[in-house]
């Protein structure tokens, strides 16, 4: 659990399931799917849980295929499904991505703090974001390595 970066940043508490962790988001949902459609979906897929599983349990592949298999019994919500149809559009098209992440930039930078926390915004209510950076990671790199 100690290894993955959401549950470190959560708790257990926020899994709101007897087994908390990586592992809790592959047997809650085996339990209940209709009330843990949620958990697999609440990783990064980073592999950290497999890489010091001790029993080599890959841990990520799993909750892949949970991410799959709930959707594939429509548990998803559908403001989510249309999410992620959008995103999966917006990262198959890499000019149309950086010219989102730009635009995403420039508005948290000038955007009122009431359009991002608001009580229509869940996550904002528990969370800050940090301050946007003027470049994207690609942005710096080519600047860095010229390239």
């Amino acid at each position: 659990m100690n290894t993955c970066p959401v549950y470190r940043r959560s708790g257990g508490h926020s899994y709101n399931a007897v087994v908390p962790g990586p592992i809790g988001s592959i047997l809650e949902p085996a339990r209940d799917p209709a009330k843990h459609a949620s958990l697999p979906h609440a990783c990064t897929l980073c592999g950290s849980c497999s890489d010091v599983c001790p029993v080599k349990i890959n841990i990520h592949e799993q909750l892949l295929i949970w991410r799959r298999e709930l959707a594939q019994q429509k548990l998803l919500p559908f403001t989510k499904r249309v999410a992620m149809t959008l995103t999966s559009a917006l990262f198959q098209r890499p000019r149309l991505y950086a010219l989102a992440g730009r635009m995403g930039r420039m508005a948290l930078r000038v955007l009122p703090r009431f359009m991002v926390y608001n009580r229509f915004n869940p996550w904002g209510r528990q969370r800050e974001l940090p301050p946007a950076p003027p470049q994207s990671f690609r942005e710096l790199y080519q600047i860095r390595h010229g390239r």
